[in-house]
């Protein structure tokens, strides 16, 4: 087995949120008392460890067998809690936010990417794709980062929820913190089986 590049450097930069966690965990012993400040940086640690890690875990771990419906009703759960904010949403798919739009999303908040988020990733998806349809794609994908870079962060946050098995949905997971950095701040993410078993 080969392990990706990418997934390398994630593992080492996991590897460096951790001993930043490390380090608040030190500063607050023996009380663990957490000031709002480190409360900020302590959980945008434990966010972008999530993020790079998140998708090693789909890709090698075998899933739970506990899993199922109580996973089921957890990203259902998480999801309803994001809706009931006015938070953001990204989506790679038309037929993801119409089941968005069925939990009582407002379709406003939601932004669909129509594939993976980046033009690079278009080729990985489907290799024999004609140079004229990536020029219209990478259109797409600019107007999709003007969106997302002229809306304002600082008082809502933006989740992109995706299907653990689906080969769009993991390529913009593995280069999340690049959409983090368009945004300024770090992006939530809610991981899901399958968009059809969330319609009840």
């Amino acid at each position: 087995m080969k392990i990706k590049k990418e997934h390398v450097t994630s593992l080492l930069e996991a590897i460096e949120y951790i001993v930043d966690i490390k380090m608040i965990i030190r500063q607050i012993t023996p009380h663990y008392e957490i000031n709002d400040l480190m409360k900020d940086k302590y959980i945008s640690s434990l966010q972008k460890l999530h993020n790079r890690l998140n998708p090693i875990f789909s890709r090698y771990l075998p899933e739970e067998p506990l899993k199922g419906e109580k996973f089921l009703e957890k990203s259902r759960q998480r999801i309803l809690n994001a809706l009931a904010k006015d938070d953001r949403f990204l989506l790679s798919s038309n037929s993801a936010k119409k089941v968005l739009k069925d939990l009582g999303a407002d379709p406003r908040n939601i932004i669909v990417s129509g594939g993976p988020f980046f033009l690079e990733d278009y080729q990985k998806v489907n290799p024999n794709i004609p140079d004229h349809a990536l020029a219209g794609i990478q259109k797409k994908c600019e107007r999709l980062k003007e969106e997302l870079s002229e809306e304002t962060w600082s008082d809502k946050d933006l989740y992109f929820i995706y299907e653990q098995n689906d080969i769009a949905d993991q390529l913009t997971l593995e280069k999340i913190d690049r959409i983090s950095k368009l945004i300024g701040r770090d992006v939530k993410t809610i991981d899901i089986k399958s968009w059809d078993e969330l319609v009840e």
